[in-house]
Parts: C-alpha cells; sequence; structure tokens
C-alpha cells in the first residue's frame, strides 16, 4: 500500500515526461558519440548539447496558455 502510494506520487511530479526523456536520449547520445570518437572534441560536443537541452526545455516546459 505504502509502495503504491509512493508511485503515484512521483507521477504526478513529472507534468513533462517526454520533454524530459528527450533531454536524457541527448545527453546519453553525446556520451556515445563521445565514447566511439577516437579523438573527442569534449568542448564543441558538450557545449552543443547544453544549447540543444536549453532549447529543449524552454519549448517543451513552458506552460500552456
Amino acid at each position: 500500500m505504502e509502495k503504491n502510494k509512493f508511485v503515484r506520487n512521483i507521477l504526478l511530479h513529472i507534468k513533462y515526461p517526454y520533454t524530459a526523456l528527450t533531454i536524457a536520449i541527448m545527453w546519453i547520445g553525446m556520451a556515445i558519440m563521445i565514447v566511439a570518437q577516437q579523438q573527442p572534441n569534449f568542448d564543441l560536443l558538450i557545449l552543443a548539447t547544453a544549447i540543444c537541452t536549453l532549447t529543449v526545455a524552454l519549448i517543451g516546459f513552458k506552460k500552456p496558455k
């Protein structure tokens, strides 16, 4: 009974799961690309992912009017 209540409370706090999932996939993909490269350019990849994350977050987490 207590566990079911806990899970329900967590699900109620996640208002925008698709946006959060998109951001998580972007960062996981970036980590895979860094591992796959022979001479990784960490600065450029992290900067590009951070900018994309902010863009997706601003659009995806915006409250509907």
